[in-house]
């Protein structure tokens, strides 16, 4: 199951967490998870965008972090692992796919 949302951000990596592109550029994220955002101001850039997937449970928990900071809901995982959509508390504004009655269900954030 995998879903590869409209408005994802191109200039994201491959993988499940991933941006939109309508950050403000407040650097909260970026905080958050400094080795898995690109930094802001670096060559001019203003876009909040992962350049690495986490790999450990400690890189998760900040990407995770870094979700839940973000002012305007522009971070996003995309993936299907059921701890870390309870770890985003199961929000469709966080995750594209959340618990529905025991199942996962892509959300209509998603699919737009």
């Amino acid at each position: 199951m995998a879903c590869q949302h409209s408005r994802r951000c191109p200039l994201n990596v491959p993988g499940p967490f991933y941006t939109l592109g309508d950050c403000m550029s407040c650097g909260a994220p970026e905080i958050e998870a400094p080795d898995l955002l690109a930094p802001l101001g670096f060559d001019g850039n203003t876009t909040t965008y992962f350049v690495r997937q986490p790999q450990t449970p400690e890189e998760i928990e900040q990407a995770c972090s870094a979700i839940e900071v973000c002012c305007v809901m522009d971070l996003r995982y995309g993936g299907t692992d059921v701890a870390i959509i309870e770890r985003l508390r199961n929000d469709p504004l966080a995750c594209d796919y959340v618990l529905q009655d025991g199942a996962l269900v892509l959300t209509d954030e998603a699919r737009q």
